[in-house]
């Protein structure tokens, strides 16, 4: 008997996929934010960028980036 919810290297490989394409779309997102000075959602957008991306590479956000989601919090908060 085959589980049909267990995750075999398709759907694995599938996930990653999908996480490296909304990596991307969040990337764009992110640089035309930048562009146009908006702090706020230039802050949610890198935040969720770095989710995606490390869904995508499986790897932990370094501390360097997580301190330059600390100071666009912080920026957003004050603007």
């Amino acid at each position: 008997m085959t589980d049909t919810n267990s995750k075999g290297p398709a759907k694995d490989t599938q996930q990653l996929e999908m996480a490296q394409y909304i990596a991307d779309m969040l990337l764009e997102m992110r640089n035309l934010a930048r562009a146009e000075g908006l702090t706020i959602l230039l802050g949610l957008l890198e935040l969720s960028f770095c989710e995606a991306f490390s869904i995508a590479n499986k790897v932990e956000m370094p501390v360097s980036e997580i301190e330059k989601l600390r100071r666009l919090a912080q920026a957003a908060s004050e603007a």
